[in-house]
C-alpha cells in the first residue's frame, strides 16, 4: 500500500513517504519553523518515492499523547489532504507506536514521551497488551508502579533520561532501555494497515489529538481567572 505516516508526537517531526516496501523519510528538527516545512517535506519525500496524492490509500500519524504544537501541525495537514484529495486518515496513539516494536518482549514495557523536566507521558503494556492507559507522571509517581523485583523494557524517545534519572532513584529496578530509530513511522504504517484489515474507520472530521494533561496555555488562563 501506498501511504504518508507523520510522527509529530515530539518536537523533533518525521515524514515518511511509503510506496509498496519501500520508504522515504525526512525528518525536521528546526524549532518552529517546522510549520513552514512540514508540506515542503511531504512534497519531497513523496517526489524521492514517486507517488502522487491520487496514489496514496491512506495517510496516518502520531495521534497523541506529545507536544500539542507538533500534533496539532501533524493533524492539520493531513487532514487537509483528506479534504483536497479523499484521502482517510487514520491516527495512532502514540505510546502504541513506540511500543510496538517490543511487543513480543518477555517483561512489562514502559512507553514513554518526555513532556517537561521530571515529567513523561505513559503507557504500561504486557504480552502486547496496554494494561496502563496513557498517563502524565513524576519520575517518582512512575517508579511507585513497579517494585525491585521487576524487569522493565523501556522505550520511546523519553526512555534514555528517564533511566538515566530512575536508576539514581531505585538502582534496584532492572530497565532495558530500547530508543527507536529517531521516529515511530514504521510502526504507524504497520499499526495502520491492521487497522484496515480489520475494517476499522479512519479519523472523522472532528477527531482530533489525544491530551492527558492540560497546555500551559490553557493552564495559564485558568489560573489567570479563578475567582
Amino acid at each position: 500500500m501506498n501511504s504518508i505516516a507523520i510522527d509529530c508526537a515530539t518536537s523533533r517531526l518525521s515524514v515518511a513517504a511509503k510506496k509498496d516496501s519501500f520508504t522515504v523519510k525526512s525528518v525536521l528538527d528546526i524549532g518552529i519553523r517546522q510549520s513552514e516545512k512540514l508540506l515542503p517535506a511531504i512534497d519531497y519525500v513523496m517526489k524521492e518515492i514517486e507517488l502522487k496524492p491520487s496514489d496514496l490509500d491512506y495517510t496516518t500519524l502520531t495521534l497523541g499523547p506529545g507536544t500539542f504544537t507538533g500534533l496539532r501541525l501533524g493533524l492539520s495537514t493531513l487532514k487537509s489532504l483528506t479534504l483536497s484529495h479523499d484521502i482517510p486518515v487514520y491516527g495512532i496513539p502514540s505510546l502504541d507506536a513506540y511500543s510496538y516494536d517490543y511487543r513480543n518482549s518477555r517483561h512489562r514495557v514502559l512507553s514513554l514521551i518526555e513532556a517537561k523536566e521530571d515529567e513523561f507521558f505513559l503507557a504500561i503494556y504486557a504480552n502486547g497488551k496496554k494494561i496502563f492507559e496513557d498517563d502524565d507522571k513524576s519520575i517518582d509517581e512512575i517508579l511507585s508502579l513497579f517494585t525491585d523485583e521487576d524487569e522493565i523494557t523501556v522505550c520511546g524517545p523519553g526512555a534514555g533520561s528517564f533511566i538515566y534519572r530512575a536508576r539514581e532513584i531505585s538502582p534496584l529496578i532492572k530497565f532495558t532501555q530500547h530508543a527507536p530509530f529517531y521516529d515511530a513511522c514504521s510502526s504507524l504504517f504497520e499499526l495502520t494497515e491492521q487497522k484496515i484489515r480489520e475494517g476499522l474507520e479512519p479519523l472523522k472530521d472532528y477527531d482530533g489529538p489525544i491530551y492527558v494533561r492540560k497546555s500551559e496555555a490553557e493552564i495559564v488562563y485558568e489560573k489567570n481567572h479563578q475567582l
